[in-house]
């Protein structure tokens, strides 16, 4: 037992001396990485300002000479004290150069221009009470750097990270306080018009809130999807830039002018109490690279929109709008549908019928009229007819669905004048009496064209197919079954 207890002690020994090791070893290699880097630390520092201390900064932006001057803690633009400037903006972008370290220095220079420092494309001054310390702006190298130089310093060059040196190098309204645009919901637009070369203008009907598309001369109801997708990107509309706060002059944009006009129409929740219905007018001048000019109501500020986000507004026509159903009448509507083809003609009504059922229990003598008239329960019954004989209501429901579902993939804008008889005639008349009706006639190799008073829908003749053959298990029932009951025969006999 002893001896086992001295070689346990002896262990212990031996790993606190191992660790004891490591943890010089390591030291060691900690120590000699951090010599290393030492060693290999190019940095310098270049300016060394407290930013509180900078009363003033210029710097070239757009090609024009911009300066920020500080007062009280606060900035203003010195050429426009009305200008917005944005206080948290000027504050970082100063205090990225206040204080600024070189990744590396270039000694003894000989030959400015390499760098593009014979030219400087931008000077940096910042101002304390102290004096100016200018930094100059070369070239960009490829990893996001740029050489620099101080304006005193004719020798050194150095390397300076672009995230310090990007922010004076955009435009002056970088550094402006901007607007945001509108907030308008989709949900909440009712109408919105667009006034350019092919203007249209969409209008919710508030009763049913089904959607109408009109050219200024014609009105017709629009597809509620197509529809949706305008209201949607107009509640997704954003500014990009703001380019100017003050526009003087709507030529400099193209709002003398405007490409487009948008009047959107929609409400708002005021106090939680009232609806209250706004406007928001939107003027779209000239291309500027991937976006538009626009300026909003009558305010003077000026930003840009990207095309992109314009273009299921502005690239649209009345004919987008279109609402391709080619025939749409419920079926709890419709009075009768008369069917014309070469197959001969048809008729189906639809017959309903209210019933007064009386209560069973008229044993009670103490129940007068009033009370038997009170236990009178009304019963509706609808049935079909084709022909005056009972038609099967699955059937004619298959069919029907199938009729008045037909979608066409586009409409027909030029005119078209039909060549010989209708492949198909449905006349539709309501419960109101109004009469509407569809001809189908053969177009071409793929389409039928369905003329519907002066609109003419190009449907796909694989849907007129369904329809036909829904059409002839509905007025051929018995054909159907001695066919289906032959195949039957001819399966069991094989």
């Amino acid at each position: 037992m002893k001896k086992k207890t001295v070689k346990l002690v002896s262990a212990v020994v031996v790993l606190g001396v191992l660790c004891a090791a490591y943890e010089g070893v390591n030291f060691y290699v900690t120590s000699q990485e951090e010599k290393e880097t030492e060693e290999n630390d190019t940095s310098v520092d270049l300016v060394s300002l407290e930013a509180d201390d900078i009363t003033a900064v210029s710097f070239t932006a757009d090609q024009n000479e911009v300066e920020f001057d500080k007062k009280d803690d606060s900035w203003t633009e010195k050429s426009d004290a009305n200008f917005p400037v944005n206080q948290d903006t000027v504050d970082s972008a100063v205090k990225g150069v206040a204080s600024l370290t070189a990744d590396q220095e270039i000694s003894d220079v000989e030959d400015m221009s390499q760098y593009d420092l014979d030219n400087p494309q931008n000077t940096i001054t910042l101002t304390t009470a102290d004096g100016d310390t200018s930094l100059q702006i070369g070239m960009e190298s490829s990893n996001n750097q740029y050489y620099v130089k101080k304006e005193d310093d004719d020798k050194n060059v150095y390397l300076v990270s672009s995230s310090s040196i990007e922010p004076f190098m955009g435009t002056l309204y970088d550094f402006a306080e901007s607007g945001t645009f509108p907030s308008v919901t989709s949900a909440t637009i009712t109408d919105v018009k667009v006034d350019k070369e092919n203007s249209y203008e969409l209008t919710q009907d508030a009763d049913n809130l089904f959607w109408n598309v009109s050219d200024g001369k014609t009105t017709e109801k629009a597809d509620t999807t197509k529809a949706g997708t305008v209201t949607s990107a107009v509640g997704s509309l954003a500014y990009d830039k703001f380019v100017d706060y003050n526009c003087t002059d709507d030529s400099k944009y193209g709002f003398d002018d405007p490409y487009a006009v948008i009047t959107v129409k929609y409400t708002e929740e005021e106090q939680e109490t009232q609806t209250v219905e706004k406007t928001l007018t939107i003027y779209v001048g000239d291309e500027t690279g991937d976006d538009r000019y626009v300026k909003v109501d009558d305010s003077k500020e000026v930003y840009t929109i990207t095309k992109d986000s314009l273009t299921d507004i502005l690239d649209s026509t009345m004919s987008d709008f279109y609402n391709l159903t080619v025939s749409y009448v419920s079926s709890n509507d419709l009075d009768s549908l008369e069917v014309q083809s070469a197959d001969g003609d048809h008729t189906i009504n639809i017959v309903t019928e209210t019933v007064k059922a009386e209560d069973e229990d008229t044993t009670d003598t103490d129940s007068s009229d009033e009370s038997s008239s009170d236990d009178e329960e009304e019963t509706t019954t609808t049935t079909y007819k084709l022909d005056g004989e009972d038609l099967d209501e699955s059937t004619f429901t298959t069919f029907y669905n199938k009729l008045i579902n037909m979608t066409a993939q586009e409409r027909l804008t030029e005119e078209y004048t039909p060549e010989g008889n209708p492949a198909y005639t449905f006349i539709f008349k309501d419960t109101d009496g109004k009469e509407t009706t569809v001809k189908y006639y053969e177009y071409d190799t793929n389409f039928y064209a369905a003329v519907v008073e002066d609109k003419v829908y190009l449907v796909n003749k694989m849907n007129v197919k369904d329809l036909d053959e829904a059409y002839q298990k509905m007025v051929n029932p018995d054909t159907e079954d001695a066919e289906e009951s032959t195949s039957d025969t001819a399966t069991e006999e094989n």
